[in-house]
């Protein structure tokens, strides 16, 4: 079994553009060029093909699905930590949402949810440890589309195993997450042994020309960047 789990390319509101809400924000222009380098780098026919339900990641996955058109597709909720409810008849920039992300993150409860189209701590890492019981599941290679604060949950929560998601828990996260980057169209290799045990490369980005790799700040590192995950 092989995992290819692949952060998005640029998306609008990485590239500092102003979005409505999280599930329609679309790629840049850099976006849309970096997604067609992936291709590049798979050299053989996947047996899945996952995306989260937002467009951002279908995008992305967009040039691989035409290179194999017979692959399998599904969509699984691996979507980005939403933890801010906003408006979805006016478009907000990082800059806008710097406070509002800002007073999540200093509240420290992992049980709070913001408003409508918002989502908890908690629930968050439940849609995590699911994707990681799907993944081990899997057989032959599997190439997933997912996002950046995502794809570093499911690392700490392979590294951290924690029992219960609280207040320490939800700072120790954000505090992992502050540790590295995830570069936009990044690719993680990952597999699980006989045991089950899962074992991960390091980030991939060679298959992207110096002049397409993001210049953005990862928005991951929510609490500096006064953005929320995207």
């Amino acid at each position: 079994m092989s995992i290819w789990i692949i952060r998005h390319a640029e998306s609008c509101s990485n590239a500092g553009l102003p979005t409505i809400g999280s599930h329609d924000n679309g790629l840049s222009e850099l976006g849309y060029r970096q997604s067609k380098c992936i291709p590049t780098t798979v050299k053989q026919s996947p047996d899945l093909i996952v995306t989260s339900p937002y467009l951002r990641t279908q995008l992305t996955a967009q040039p691989l699905i035409e290179q194999f058109p017979h692959t399998p597709i599904e969509v699984w909720q691996i979507q980005e930590f939403t933890y801010l409810s906003l408006p979805l008849d006016q478009p907000t920039t990082p800059l806008i949402r710097k406070p509002l992300s800002k007073a999540y993150w200093d509240r420290c409860d992992p049980e709070y949810v913001d408003g409508a189209n918002a989502e908890s701590l908690v629930q968050l890492m439940e849609r995590v440890r699911t994707a990681l019981n799907q993944l081990q599941q899997q057989s032959g290679f599997v190439v997933v589309f997912s996002h950046g604060f995502f794809i570093k949950a499911m690392l700490w929560q392979i590294l951290a195993s924690p029992t219960v998601i609280d207040a320490v828990a939800m700072r120790r996260l954000l505090g992992f997450s502050r540790g590295f980057r995830v570069p936009n169209a990044s690719i993680l290799q990952m597999e699980f042994d006989s045991g089950g045990i899962p074992h991960w490369s390091s980030l991939i980005t060679n298959h992207l020309p110096p002049e397409l790799e993001s210049a953005t700040p990862d928005a991951t590192v929510a609490s500096d960047a006064g953005d929320q995950p995207s």
